[in-house]
């Protein structure tokens, strides 16, 4: 018989942490959201000058069109996906959110769009050392695949964000 004691000052989110599996964490984070699934997310870091700039720019996009990041791997915390608020997975939870029978390997790297019932949108697999796509530009496809996906009267109230940045870039 399974016992469990909960200390009053941890409120439902400790809970939930203990109770759900990291796929149903990860949903419940994600909260309905869009995402994007990087397997190999230091191929999209910027290392130059502008690299602040690169990820304020790409936090700004991701938080207008409502959209989170997702990264196979550890928790870096110097990475430009925790700087974006994205979180990290291990890579063997990686083939639950791939489509089909489809399984990732670690050689093998590729960006995912996942919707809000995070079931694989499209998938962009992409050769090592190569020119990778920009991570705004993903942003923009998965907010293009999602507003597609709405029938045409519901496609101007989809969910944007509400901080004042994001109302400011609105026209």
């Amino acid at each position: 018989m399974l016992q469990m004691s909960v200390n009053r000052e941890y409120g439902l989110d400790a809970i939930h942490a203990i109770a759900l599996s990291s796929t149903e964490r990860l949903h419940h984070w994600l909260g309905g959201r869009w995402s994007l699934l990087f397997s190999h997310p230091e191929d999209f870091a910027s290392h130059g000058f502008e690299a602040d700039r690169w990820v304020s720019c790409l936090s700004e996009e991701l938080e207008r069109l409502d959209l989170a990041v997702v990264a196979s791997g550890g928790s870096y915390r110097r990475s430009w996906v925790s700087h974006v608020g994205g979180r990290f997975i291990p890579f063997h939870e990686v083939d639950e959110l791939l489509p089909g029978d489809w399984h990732g390997n670690p050689y093998e790297h590729f960006v995912t769009i996942l919707d809000a019932d995070m079931r694989a949108r499209r998938t962009i697999v992409y050769a090592a050392g190569t020119a990778v796509p920009s991570p705004i530009d993903l942003a923009q496809t998965a907010a293009g695949l999602r507003a597609r996906g709405l029938p045409r009267q519901l496609a101007a109230f989809c969910r944007a964000s509400s901080s004042p940045r994001a109302r400011a870039s609105r026209p």
